[in-house]
């Protein structure tokens, strides 16, 4: 992964609009399937988090 917590990939995105988020990450961030990510966009960048369960409510009521 190079340096401590980076890392570089590219992706695509498909036409259903799914990306596949590499194994690194999904391992690193310990991601399973149905595992919930908040995305946010900061200029031109997109930034994805884990979001833990118990907060899961707190971010789709926020995104409303």
């Amino acid at each position: 992964m190079g340096r401590k917590g980076r890392f570089s990939g590219i992706t695509n995105v498909h036409g259903d609009g799914t990306i596949t988020i590499p194994k690194q990450v999904r391992s690193r961030l310990g991601l399973k399937p149905f595992d919930h990510l908040l995305f946010q966009l900061k200029g031109g960048q997109i930034i994805a988090s884990k979001v833990e369960d118990d907060n899961r409510n707190y971010y789709v009521s926020a995104g409303e």
